[in-house]
């Protein structure tokens, strides 16, 4: 999988095959790698009107585990490319919220308007 042509996305596309349960178990590097897949189907989703909803299931289970993990930074971008930042609140706490809020503000310079 990682010598694979970039514009295929083979780890999303056997990970939609199986049985989608328990993620996690596969390690944080292939979760990585799936986080960066999801981020550009779901964008050719969009474009082509397809449905999302497979894909954003993944995402609610790639979340916390990025959370759980001191990496906030990688939820975050997640959760933006697949346009769910306001689900981001359910996962701040006492102990990253700091963290999330200075990555935040360090991204908006980079939205392509105020509203984002």
């Amino acid at each position: 999988m990682v010598a694979s042509d970039d514009d295929k996305p083979d780890c999303l596309t056997y990970c939609l095959q199986g049985s989608r349960v328990n993620l996690v178990s596969w390690g944080h590097e292939y979760l990585r790698c799936l986080a960066g897949q999801i981020g550009t189907q779901y964008q050719s989703r969009i474009e082509k009107s397809e449905p999302v909803e497979d894909i954003l299931q993944l995402v609610d289970q790639i979340i916390p585990e990025f959370i759980n993990h001191n990496e906030e930074a990688e939820a975050v971008d997640l959760l933006m490319e697949v346009e769910r930042l306001s689900k981001l609140s359910d996962f701040c706490n006492k102990n990253n919220y700091e963290r999330v809020c200075v990555y935040l503000l360090s991204c908006q310079a980079y939205a392509a308007d105020t509203e984002e």
